[in-house]
């Protein structure tokens, strides 16, 4: 990801869904404190503004600060992709500073015409785990992307698999 971009708005449940741990024995409650801690430990490392936004909540719900990212839930009148399209909006010309994380795909079409970068939820996975970010079921940082299938040791040239995690890291198309 560019270094010039200063803000992340993250589709939450999209991002867990893509995750693969929702289940019925799964608290949703668990989840969010999962991502959250998550993407606390990615706005230290990439030192920008994260914004979380969640389907949901009693109402539209103002930014809180949940450690060192700010969390919403849309209320009941306005989706979560309504909020982060609106959002993106909002901003005018500094949308082009804003890096907007969902795989849905009215969101990315919305963000991109209005200025934001997108990129899809499991490429921001595969990014998370490249910063040493990934959770595993209990919570815990993995230092290797999910299926990457990297053999650090390995000399000559790249597989197949291995060239496609490195043109997902850095969001060019084969």
């Amino acid at each position: 990801m560019a270094s010039s971009y200063r803000e992340t708005v993250v589709d939450g449940y999209n991002l867990i869904h893509k995750l693969g741990k929702v289940s019925a024995d799964a608290p949703m409650a668990a989840l969010r404190e999962l991502l959250e801690a998550a993407l606390a430990r990615y706005r230290q490392k990439s030192r920008r503004h994260v914004i979380l936004v969640y389907d949901g909540g009693r109402g539209p719900k103002p930014l809180t600060t949940v450690g060192a990212i700010d969390v919403t839930f849309s209320g009941t009148v306005k989706s979560a992709d309504r909020w982060i399209i609106d959002h993106v909006r909002s901003l005018g010309v500094r949308a082009a500073m804003t890096l907007v994380v969902s795989s849905d795909r009215e969101i990315q079409r919305h963000s991109t015409a209005y200025g934001a970068r997108c990129i899809d939820s499991e490429t921001f996975i595969d990014e998370l785990a490249a910063m040493g970010i990934a959770i595993d079921e209990r919570g815990r940082r993995t230092g290797q992307p999910r299926g990457s299938g990297m053999n650090k040791n390995a000399s000559g040239p790249l597989s197949d698999k291995e060239v496609d995690y490195w043109l997902r890291l850095f969001a060019r198309k084969r």
